[in-house]
């Protein structure tokens, strides 16, 4: 999907995520709507899984549809492209999160001084 089509800004991730089942997956991208993550084994495309990670003591567990998936590469990992369906907890912590890095990845206005 290019970045064109996309709704929602995305900032670089480096978040580890739980998944039953998974040993761990990692959010290379996130959006308000969704993330890329690598998995060392990739969920079906269409199917719905529940994914999870803190921001401090906050707890988020989203469900996510596999809009894409990509082929596993070297060491067997897949690249997975997901969309949030639901929060089982944490939305707003969720919106805080992605707001707090969207902004930090933002470049400084350039405003005159006065």
């Amino acid at each position: 999907m290019s970045r064109e089509q996309r709704r929602d800004p995305r900032f670089e991730s480096n978040q580890d995520l739980w998944c039953e089942g998974q040993p761990r997956l990692q959010a290379r991208n996130i959006s308000r709507s969704g993330m890329f993550v690598v998995a060392n084994d990739g969920a079906e495309l269409g199917s719905t899984i529940k994914v999870s990670f803190m921001d401090g003591d906050q707890e988020i567990a989203a469900n996510v549809e596999v809009m894409w998936r990509g082929q596993p590469g070297d060491a067997g990992k897949t690249g997975l492209g997901l969309k949030i369906v639901g929060f089982d907890k944490g939305e707003e912590a969720y919106e805080r999160f992605v707001e707090r890095h969207l902004e930090s990845t933002r470049p400084p206005t350039d405003e005159p001084d006065k």
